[in-house]
């Protein structure tokens, strides 16, 4: 029997002849920094799997993190001149980089939180064994955040050797995509080494700021934990307060995004807005009613395994079944992931779609004339002019680049300067259909201007009113409303006076030239490009380079996040379902059977995380494209979609069948089952 005293324990024989005493508080050694430093080292040696995805990921945080702030180093330091093409460049690169470095953090942290968790998850026993020998609370909690430290700067050291590799590849794909200014390089040898060391210590105060709740958590551990059933530790369980939450969620902050995307008049750029905003909120919703979404959308999943597998399909039915939360937690990434790039590059493929629609039906012109990347088109070509180098046979509708911000609103109290075109307005009737809805644009001439619909109905303006507008000089002329037009999503939002505009815009220059006639008779400048409409049509880009590498570098960087969340997860589910391995296999399951049982059950919990991926789709992007005119279905980005899909399947299939080890023998597999 047992007998406990304050200073130790006895262990008793029956008979009282021997007594074995065990004292309860540690050893010196024991309780020092060195040997804490061991205990790392040796579940590190023993659990390689546990620490992979958070070292993983604080690997890849270090790389990315750096790769952009030595690109941001770059891109800050060049000093260009004013509105110049260099200029816009490192604007757009700053603009850009700074997005990606703070999505990189954010997701860092969520999935390094998580993976921490896991990983701690699966030590309840040590730290109980601890506590039993004496090891404070405190000192667990120190050395639960030492061990996430020594991982993240560990890893993270790994992560910053391939830092300046990557900052040189993003370099060049920038270049390429005329967002980053060719005459900026990297910086020195020692800003890159002191990056790489500023690198490793952020991570490593991220890893240990994200973990704190699994820090926190593990100085609560009590040596009856001893006694318990660690295998379920996995799962997100259901909660009273959870539902409340989730629920509070949807009503909060879901409801009132989709009426205001579906059933308000706002402007097509604050729709669309609002439509990735809708699946930012709706997202983490889902996740947090995945406990009580999940089980239902579990059931025909199971059914069509019984059906397809009449033997294996039912045995990995049964075990989705019979675990909920295990499906849940594997579910969750996947519709992260899947629902991010859905929607994010749904929501630019919609509205590109709209935009080269409205651009089909406005051009009349035969020809175009635009600038190639790094020049700029004369605001006053001499071919236009109507002096002794004009064409005949040709007539030319010049659209000066200029900038207008409007009055503040009741939604933007600090209006940004918008784009806005100069232009003829008898000559640009001709070549550019607007679709007018009050007014003419034939009538625009000095001290007058055209809104687009979305700006008109913002502001309440009426046909003849006088509006009071900040041009690109920073005058403030008093301009009168001459019409209102309702293709401004793919043409700017106000035009006004080409004498205007070249008067009030500084270092002036032609956006685009428009040509009716003789298209073919324009000269052919150095740096320009002359195309016929259905030429111009066929090469449109109808979203800016920048925004769409923003939306794709947002999308790798969350839903590569969450696909190794997902895969540790997939690894944490097969490890702690050893003992059920082993009694199929004894209960003569052959490898192969195994082996399909465990790709089932991956499968399928994959497949409810694209379920709910597919209908938070729906819920944003049905109303968003039938706010934008473009019909009930909207348009998809197929390759990205179909390629995170491919690898969230990968994602929970591979490291799945690496760690139950379905080819194993039978002796294997109860071997396995006691470690």
């Amino acid at each position: 029997m047992w007998v406990a005293s304050p200073r130790y324990f006895q262990l008793t024989h029956c008979g009282g002849q021997k007594t074995v005493s065990v004292a309860s508080r540690p050893s010196r050694p024991l309780a020092g920094p060195m040997h804490m430093r061991r205990l790392f080292l040796a579940e590190a040696r023993v659990h390689p799997g546990r620490l992979a995805g958070a070292a993983v990921a604080c690997a890849v945080t270090a790389a990315g993190v750096g790769a952009c702030t030595l690109l941001l180093i770059a891109a800050g330091r060049a000093d260009f001149p004013a509105r110049s093409v260099a200029a816009a460049q490192a604007e757009d690169a700053r603009s850009l980089l700074s997005l990606l470095l703070s999505m990189l953090l954010m997701s860092a942290v969520v999935v390094i939180g998580s993976t921490v968790s896991l990983w701690t998850g699966q030590r309840l026993g040590q730290f109980a064994v601890l506590r039993a020998l004496g090891v404070t609370a405190g000192r667990l909690r120190r050395l639960v955040a030492g061990d996430v430290a020594r991982l993240a700067v560990a890893a993270a050291a790994v992560g910053a050797l391939g830092m300046l590799p990557l900052a040189h590849a993003g370099r060049r794909l920038l270049v390429d995509r005329e967002l980053f200014p060719e005459a900026a390089s990297l910086p020195s040898s020692g800003q890159v080494w002191g990056t790489a060391v500023g690198v490793c210590i952020a991570t490593g105060a991220v890893a240990v700021l994200s973990a704190m709740a699994s820090v926190l958590a593990a100085g609560r551990v009590s040596p009856g934990a001893l006694m318990k059933d660690t295998e379920g530790s996995l799962a997100s369980r259901r909660s009273r307060a959870r539902l409340l939450t989730g629920l509070a969620m949807a009503l909060m902050l879901c409801v009132p995004l989709l009426c205001v995307m579906a059933f308000t008049q706002l402007p097509a750029t604050v729709r669309a807005a609002v439509a990735p905003g809708l699946a930012l909120m709706l997202i983490p919703t889902l996740a947090v009613l995945a406990p009580w979404i999940v089980p239902p959308l579990s059931r025909p999943v199971c059914a069509l395994l019984r059906i397809a597998d009449r033997r294996v399909g039912r045995i990995a039915a049964a075990g989705l079944r019979a675990a909920p939360a295990r499906t849940t937690a594997m579910a969750v990434p996947v519709l992260l992931a899947v629902g991010i790039a859905v929607c994010l590059l749904g929501t630019g493929a919609t509205m590109g779609q709209a935009v080269a629609r409205q651009t089909a039906d406005g051009l009349r012109a035969d020809g175009v004339v635009t600038a190639r990347p790094g020049h700029r088109l004369p605001a006053q070509p001499a071919a236009a002019s109507g002096g002794p180098g004009a064409l005949s046979g040709v007539t030319a509708t010049v659209l000066v680049s200029t900038q207008i911000t409007a009055p503040p609103t009741s939604l933007d109290d600090q209006p940004s300067p918008v784009e806005a075109w100069g232009a003829d307005g008898s000559s640009l009737v001709k070549s550019l259909d607007l679709k007018e809805r009050e007014g003419r644009l034939s009538d625009l001439r000095e001290g007058t201007f055209a809104s687009g619909a979305d700006q008109a109905e913002a502001h309440h303006w009426r046909l003849g009113q006088k509006v009071r507008l900040a041009l690109a000089d920073g005058s403030r002329p008093e301009l009168t409303l001459a019409a209102v037009y309702e293709r401004d999503l793919a043409f700017p939002a106000f035009v006004i006076a080409r004498t205007t505009a070249l008067e009030h815009t500084r270092e002036p220059y032609a956006d685009r030239i428009l040509l009716s006639g003789a298209y073919r008779s324009w000269p052919k400048e150095p740096g320009q490009t002359v195309a016929s409409r259905a030429q111009y049509l066929d090469r449109l880009q109808p979203r800016s380079p920048a925004d769409d590498l923003a939306s794709r570098l947002i999308v790798s960087v969350v839903s590569g996040y969450a696909l190794l969340a997902a895969a540790n997860t997939a690894s944490l589910a097969q490890r702690d379902r050893r003992a059920q391995r082993a009694h199929l296999r004894a209960l003569g399951l052959s490898r192969g059977q195994l082996l399909r049982c465990v790709l089932y059950e991956a499968l399928g919990a994959a497949a409810v995380g694209a379920a709910l991926a597919a209908a938070t789709a729906v819920a944003c992007l049905v109303p968003f494209a039938a706010a934008l005119g473009t019909g009930a279905l909207p348009a998809l980005d197929v390759p990205w979609t179909v390629a995170v899909l491919a690898a969230a399947v990968l994602a929970v299939a591979l490291p799945s069948v690496m760690t139950a080890h379905p080819m194993s023998t039978v002796q294997r597999q109860f071997a396995r089952r006691a470690v």
